[in-house]
């Protein structure tokens, strides 16, 4: 998934960066309810709320600019999700926003792994 943005498909968006992306959230939000729930300390639970909530944002900010993407490519996201993944369908030429969300998700997305695989000491991007 280390796609430039001149040659990622409509597929690729699809299929592998917006389901990447939930996953990582997913994980990212299970284990900072863990953490908060394990926090003896106060302020450790303050300061693990507030990651949630950037971390938060920033998965509903990247999410509005692919919705946005996804809407001006509405006809070939049609055709992509009908054929059950068998259409590649364009190679998406995202706007700066739309652009930034999608290296946004694949950066959250391989900072997850990294975490995943114990290269990484915290699942937060940024941290």
């Amino acid at each position: 998934m280390h796609h430039s943005d001149a040659n990622l498909t409509l597929h690729e968006l699809i299929y592998a960066v917006i389901p990447n992306l939930n996953r990582a959230e997913k994980l990212v939000l299970n284990t900072l309810e863990s953490l908060i729930e394990a926090a003896e300390n106060p302020l450790d639970v303050v300061k693990r709320n507030e990651q949630r909530h950037a971390f938060s944002l920033e998965v509903h900010r990247v999410r509005i600019n692919i919705e946005h993407l996804l809407e001006r490519y509405r006809a070939d996201v049609d055709r992509v999700l009908r054929s059950g993944g068998e259409v590649e369908g364009p190679i998406v030429v995202p706007d700066t926003l739309e652009a930034d969300a999608i290296r946004s998700a694949i950066d959250i997305y391989l900072h997850v792994r990294s975490f995943q695989r114990g290269e990484r000491r915290q699942p937060l991007p940024g941290h």
